[in-house]
């Protein structure tokens, strides 16, 4: 029996349903609006893993699956870049995820393969090592490892912040553990590299609880900033 469809749905309703909560409950704040945005993300992501496997178009779904998982470190970066007021130019920011996210929707060839596998989802892309055009890979994760270890760069820098320490501690061991624990599992088991993302956003759940506790540290600070000022 596979459980990937009822893992994944019952993951999106939570995370569906979190998000929304702590926009209710906290706000407009910068830490509210991008945990709640970062956590439907990962919502909708799952939802796609649920429509590949329950659906008579696979290669649909897996597709917007990676335009959608692809925003994630790009969210996750603009969020810290805030946090910590460093300047940026959004545009920029941006541009790799909006591009990767463009090939993977209007390439009709761009999913190879699909396989709903127990506990996760396994999609080979053109952009697979095995894949005809395996060179990008090497950007790809360039660009999604680049963008999540100068998040954590930053995160850790201001691991000792007198007003926002808790904040940056909660999200600095969030990270790491969500992002150690897919790739321990892959130098263990190689065959799960094609699942990586699956794995990913599942542990990524981890996030979704940090996110509430995160929100109820910024909501004690005064002179919390608003997103939309």
């Amino acid at each position: 029996m596979c459980f990937t469809p009822i893992i994944s749905l019952s993951t999106a309703i939570i995370e569906f349903l979190v998000g929304t909560f702590i926009l209710i409950r906290y706000r407009n704040t910068l830490v509210s609006v991008f945990s709640a945005i970062f956590v439907y993300v990962l919502g909708l992501y799952q939802f796609t893993e649920f429509m590949l496997c329950t659906t008579n178009n696979p290669h649909l779904w897996a597709a917007i699956g990676f335009a959608t998982y692809t925003f994630l470190p790009t969210i996750g970066l603009h969020f810290v870049l805030r946090l910590t007021k460093r300047k940026f130019n959004k545009y920029i920011l941006y541009t790799p995820a909006i591009i990767f996210a463009l090939i993977a929707i209007l390439r009709s060839d761009f999913v190879l393969g699909t396989t709903c596998a127990t506990l996760y989802v396994i999609v080979r892309t053109l952009f697979s090592l095995s894949g005809p055009y395996w060179p990008i890979f090497f950007v790809y994760i360039g660009y999604y490892f680049g963008y999540f270890l100068f998040m954590l760069y930053l995160l850790i820098q201001n691991y000792k912040d007198k007003s926002l320490g808790k904040v940056y501690q909660v999200f600095t061991w969030v990270s790491l553990i969500t992002i150690l624990i897919p790739l321990i599992l892959i130098c263990l088991l190689p065959a799960l590299s094609f699942a990586f993302p699956s794995i990913y956003c599942h542990v990524s759940m981890l996030f979704t609880i940090a996110a509430i506790m995160v929100n109820q540290i910024y909501d004690t600070k005064k002179g919390k900033e608003k997103f939309f000022n």
